[in-house]
């Protein structure tokens, strides 16, 4: 399996978490001590003196400095570096080892020592740390109070046990970079998932040719401003716009060519409505947009800017103009939300039958277009 680690470990929140917990080993340790002490005041009075002096004060001091040190140098040089707790790590446990060389068991303190590293889920840290404890194993040997306090079977049977935590260790690693690399992978698909989901709500919302929204998000749109205008008192404008003689379009420049000039249009709409206002393809050549918090006279002078603004747009593709026809409706409270869609539909029809070109905003009422291009 590849070696992977978490890449956004806070390594200056971990480093200071373990220099907490070395503070409460040396203060366990001085507990353990002063229990001693009890005990060798009980048991060997005449010790007392010596204890005090070598197994409390010395030691004791010894690992404060240590711990100083390393606070100093993690606090203020912002070292936050995985070999100075390592070592720091070690050398605190070899001062309470040496420190009391006949107490069976204390060499296992290496191990866990060894375990600091665990945190940064990188094998390179943990052989660093493998080999500073072996050393350090090692070189208590040379004390001739450890060397006397043990047999050769406990030198060996330390040094087995500190390469079997190795063993175990490096398990966890892998353990943990294999959950890692799978909360890793869920995650990107969480966003591929997410991605997809936005992609296929936009494609489910919008016209492929034009950009603008379909017939399906029109719809939502009209029932959600129908509501707030009729709650609210909102004022809310339908109009519905079609191209001129788009099937001669079609038939005599070609599909292609149509499809660029709905594309124009749908481009004209967009750039003279304003942001309020919903824009789009309802079907074929047919384009409806809800236009909102404006008066009648304003809805009238936004369809008719847009109006002579499209019929001034110059088609290379056609080599002339287009006009549209647009029918305008205002809605009011006593009319449900079907019949001001079709009043819409209706004036709309009304401005093809009655010349094409123009607005027609009222049953009985029409602005007409200039018909110069």
């Amino acid at each position: 399996m590849a070696s992977t680690r978490p890449t956004r470990l806070n390594n200056k929140m971990w480093t200071k978490k373990i220099l907490y917990i070395y503070w409460l080993m040396v203060i366990m340790a001085f507990l353990g001590q002063i229990i001693g002490l009890l005990v060798t005041i009980y048991y060997t009075p005449d010790y007392i003196g010596g204890f005090i002096i070598h197994k409390v004060i010395i030691s004791s001091s010894i690992q404060v400095s240590i711990l100083l040190i390393t606070h100093y140098l993690i606090n203020h040089k912002q070292i936050y570096s995985s070999r100075l707790l390592t070592i720091s790590g070690t050398v605190l446990a070899l001062v309470t080892i040496i420190s009391h060389p006949t107490v069976s068991g204390l060499k296992i303190l290496l191990l866990l020592a060894m375990a600091v590293v665990l945190i940064y889920f990188d094998k390179k840290k943990l052989r660093f740390s493998l080999v500073i404890n072996l050393i350090a194993l090692t070189s208590l040997y040379a004390l001739p109070s450890i060397r006397e306090a043990g047999t050769l079977y406990e030198y060996f049977s330390y040094h087995f046990v500190l390469l079997a935590g190795y063993m175990a260790y490096l398990i966890v690693i892998e353990r943990g970079n294999e959950v890692f690399q799978f909360l890793q992978r869920a995650a990107e698909k969480e966003k591929e998932l997410i991605v997809k989901s936005a992609m296929m709500e936009r494609l489910s919302k919008i016209d492929a040719l034009t950009g603008l929204y379909n017939h399906k998000t029109f719809h939502e749109y009209l029932d959600f401003l129908y509501d707030q205008s009729i709650s609210q008192g909102m004022p809310l404008q339908l109009a519905l716009l079609d191209i001129d003689n788009f099937k001669m379009i079609n038939d005599f420049y070609g599909h292609s060519n149509g499809d660029i000039v709905l594309k124009r249009v749908a481009d004209a709409i967009s750039e003279q409505v304003t942001e309020d206002d919903i824009v789009a393809r309802y079907g074929g050549e047919e384009f409806a947009i809800l236009l909102t918090n404006k008066s009648l006279e304003e809805a009238c002078e936004t369809i008719e800017s847009l109006r002579l603004y499209i019929a001034n747009q110059n088609h290379e593709e056609l080599n002339e103009n287009i006009t549209v026809s647009i029918g305008l409706k205002t809605l009011t409270e006593d009319i449900s939300k079907e019949l001001f869609f079709q009043r819409a539909d209706q004036l709309l029809y009304k401005a093809k039958r009655s010349g094409k070109n123009q607005v027609m905003y009222k049953q009985e009422d029409s602005h007409l277009a200039v018909q110069e291009t």
